[in-house]
C-alpha cells in the first residue's frame, strides 16, 4: 500500500505542485523526503554501497524516474517503488563525479570534478558526450532560466552556464552539495540549497541574497546530494541573459579551524597556519583526479618535493571526515 501510495504521490505532486519535495541522498546512501514547505523528512530506504558504491548525487527524469551518480563512476537506476538499483552505464573513470541532473531532452549532465568536464548522458540512445571543459561543481547542478547553474569549483559563487560561456549568478554558501529548482513555470522558480551540514537554504539568484530556513543534519545526516521532479522542465525555458553577480555581501569562505597557507606557489613545502589546532589528515590531488599525497597534518606543513611541478588541489578534513579547507596548489 505504501509503495503505490508513493507512485501516485509522483503524479500528484508532478501536477497539483501543492508540497515540493526534495529527495535527497545522505553518506550512508539512505533515500530520504525533505518537504519544504513544513520542512519534515520523511525516510524511503537505504542503497548497499557495497553494490552500488557510495551515491553522490540524484536526478529526475521528465517520466519521473530516478537516476544517481556513484564514486565508482557509474550512473544507476533507483527504483522508489521495489527500493532496489540496476547499473546504467560506466562514465570515464579517474575521477569524482559529485553533480547530477537531467535535461528536458531526457539527458543526465554530470561532471568529473577535479578534472572539470562537463558531460551528458542520453537515456534514449545510452550514449555518453563530452560537453564543454572547465565545468564542474563540488555540489550540484539544475536549471534556471535555460541555464546550468550550480556552485563554483572553489565554492565561491553560484556559476551559470549557457552553452558558451560561465559567469557569476549568485553567493554561495560554502561546501553546498545539493542545489535544486523547485519550478512552476519559466518565470517562477525557487532555487533551494543544502550544505554537507544539511542547513537548508532559499536562494535568490542574480542577487546576493539567500536565506538559511531550517538546520535538519539531526534528521538527515550529512547531505551528499539531491534532486526534484521538476528541475528538469527549467531547461526547456528560453535561454536569458542572467544578471552577474560580484558577490560584495558575500560571507567569508568556510574555514572553521583558520587555516591558512603561508605562500603558493610552492617549492619543497606547503606551510600552514592554524588558529584552532585540531586533529587533521589532508589529500592532494592532481588535475586528473588522481590522489598523489595524502597523511595526517603534522608539524604544519605537507612535504611535497617528490611530486612533479603543476596545478594541485589541496582537500583539508578534520576528525568527523568533513571538508574544512579546499585550495588550488601551485607546484614550482
Amino acid at each position: 500500500m505504501k509503495k503505490s501510495l508513493l507512485v501516485l504521490g509522483f503524479l500528484l505532486f508532478s501536477i497539483t505542485h501543492n508540497a515540493q519535495e526534495i529527495y535527497i541522498v545522505n553518506s550512508f546512501n539512505e533515500i530520504k523526503i525533505v518537504n519544504v514547505n513544513d520542512l519534515s523528512v520523511t525516510d524511503l530506504f537505504g542503497i548497499p554501497t557495497s553494490e552500488a558504491g557510495f551515491i553522490t548525487d540524484l536526478a529526475f527524469s521528465p517520466d519521473g524516474r530516478l537516476f544517481g551518480v556513484t564514486n565508482v563512476w557509474t550512473l544507476i537506476e533507483i527504483d522508489l517503488t521495489n527500493e532496489t538499483f540496476i547499473p546504467v552505464a560506466n562514465l570515464p573513470e579517474g575521477d569524482s563525479y559529485t553533480s547530477l541532473v537531467c535535461n528536458a531532452n531526457n539527458e543526465l549532465l554530470t561532471s568529473r570534478w577535479l578534472a572539470q568536464e562537463l558531460y551528458s548522458y542520453s537515456l534514449d540512445t545510452g550514449t555518453t558526450t563530452f560537453v564543454d571543459s572547465q565545468i564542474s561543481s563540488p555540489g550540484d547542478y539544475t536549471f534556471y532560466k535555460g541555464n546550468l547553474v550550480f556552485p563554483g569549483f572553489l565554492n565561491d559563487f553560484i556559476k551559470a552556464y549557457n552553452g558558451t560561456e560561465t559567469y557569476n549568478v549568485g553567493c554561495s554558501v560554502p561546501l553546498l552539495w545539493t542545489f535544486v529548482n523547485d519550478f512552476v513555470d519559466c518565470d517562477t522558480n525557487t532555487i533551494y540549497a543544502m550544505d554537507q551540514f544539511a542547513k537548508l537554504y532559499r536562494y535568490d539568484l542574480e542577487t546576493e541574497n539567500y536565506e538559511l530556513l531550517a538546520d535538519l543534519v539531526s534528521q538527515t545526516g550529512q547531505v551528499y546530494g539531491g534532486a526534484t521532479m521538476t528541475e528538469y522542465l527549467a531547461s526547456d525555458c528560453p535561454l536569458e541573459s542572467l544578471t552577474t553577480v560580484n558577490c560584495s555581501l558575500n560571507t567569508e569562505a568556510f574555514n572553521p579551524y583558520g587555516i591558512e597557507i603561508v605562500s603558493n606557489p610552492v617549492t619543497h613545502k606547503i606551510l600552514f597556519t592554524i588558529q584552532n589546532p585540531v586533529s587533521l589528515e589532508y589529500s592532494l590531488f592532481n588535475l586528473e583526479g588522481k590522489k598523489v599525497l595524502q597523511g595526517k597534518l603534522v608539524h604544519l606543513e605537507i612535504p611535497v618535493t617528490e611530486i612533479s611541478s603543476g596545478i594541485y588541489f589541496l582537500q583539508i578534513r578534520d576528525h568527523n571526515a568533513l571538508t574544512v579547507f579546499t585550495k588550488k596548489i601551485i607546484k614550482k
